[in-house]
């Protein structure tokens, strides 16, 4: 973050980098083929009333043969998504041909046609595609996973691949590192290893909560629904700064204690790590997070002694960097900036 250099030593190094694993296995050998052909998915989000159905919708055929679905997801209609080859350093945000292409075929399978201007938010990431021979479509690629072993370097890459897979490919990287470093294979650990949060966990240990902590059980569900067990960590700082029991919007469910554990943690360095990366807001609702800046921006500046100029500046950045995803998406400013989401206190 500070641009300071320094050098780890080990044994074994993983390349786990997703769609931009070419980059650092050309950085270990110059010269690599490239393996990657990232591919752009898009998705925006639109308030649940629009889509008055607990059921999801599934379009597995659309005009050019993508696949476009409607869902449920966090109080918002996720929709999605693109596919479209791009260079791994594209940006990748959400534009307007991407609102136009979703809302095209989503309106078709709706009552009531949905215009632009009621998405309250939007996302678009890479996929990490490997293909053998650079020609045809992204979309016909399989989502398969590829370990390999650079003779040269000794780099292991592991490529491809998507979340339902994760474990797998975990496991199978690790035994890759084991026989590298010429170990005696052991029964991994990985598919019975419960994720923080999840040891002692029952349905109603948001009781737990509610008896030790001063909060209503709205904020326990919230907490519990993310964190898991893990909610008595994040709950911690408050008995001596009760302030952070506060919500950060009026109305919202995430409470300030989450910024501080996100900082503490959870390695967040930015408000855009908070807001996007770790509490979802951005994703909820762009509105929301505009309104959000200032509070985490504070928040932060405590936890990481940032100096008022600093702190400015971080909040700056944040909201411009919210305005150009609404201006890419081809979206009024002036609608986001000025009213938040009848939804918020879905959040």
């Amino acid at each position: 973050m500070n641009g300071n250099a320094f050098t780890v030593k080990a044994h074994a190094t993983v390349n786990a980098t997703g769609p931009l694993s070419d980059s650092v296995r050309q950085l270990a050998t110059p010269g690599l083929k490239k393996r990657m052909r990232p591919s752009k998915g898009a998705h925006i989000l639109l308030p649940l009333d629009l889509f008055p159905t607990e059921d999801a919708l599934l379009i597995p055929k659309t005009e050019d043969g993508r696949v476009l679905f409607a869902v449920p997801w966090g109080g918002r209609l996720l929709v999605g998504t693109t596919d479209e080859e791009v260079s791994p350093d594209a940006e990748l945000v959400v534009t307007a041909e991407d609102v136009d292409y979703l809302l095209r075929h989503l309106n078709q399978y709706v009552a009531r046609p949905i215009t632009p201007d009621e998405i309250v938010s939007g996302f678009a990431g890479a996929r990490p595609l490997v293909g053998s021979n650079g020609s045809g479509d992204t979309k016909k690629l399989a989502r398969d996973d590829v370990i390999e072993v650079d003779p040269a370097s000794g780099l292991i890459s592991i490529m491809g691949g998507k979340w339902t897979t994760h474990r797998a490919m975990a496991e199978d990287t690790i035994h890759t590192v084991q026989q590298v470093l010429g170990l005696l294979q052991t029964e991994s650990k990985t598919r019975n290893h419960i994720l923080h949060g999840g040891e002692g966990f029952t349905d109603d240990c948001w009781k737990r909560l509610c008896r030790e902590h001063p909060i209503s059980e709205g904020t326990a569900y919230h907490l519990v629904a993310k964190f898991g067990t893990a909610s008595l960590e994040v709950l911690e700082p408050t008995i001596d700064t009760p302030d952070l029991l506060q919500t950060i919007l009026p109305r919202g469910r995430a409470i300030r204690a989450e910024v501080v554990y996100a900082v503490r943690y959870e390695m967040a360095a930015t408000i855009e790590d908070v807001l996007a990366r770790r509490l979802g807001m951005q994703f909820y609702s762009w509105s929301d997070s505009l309104e959000a800046a200032s509070i985490v921006g504070a928040l932060m500046q405590n936890e990481l002694l940032w100096s008022d100029t600093s702190t400015s500046d971080a909040i700056t950045t944040y909201i411009e960097k919210i305005y150009h995803l609404i201006e890419m998406a081809g979206l009024s400013r002036e609608r986001h900036a000025s009213s938040r989401s009848e939804e918020s206190a879905a959040h």
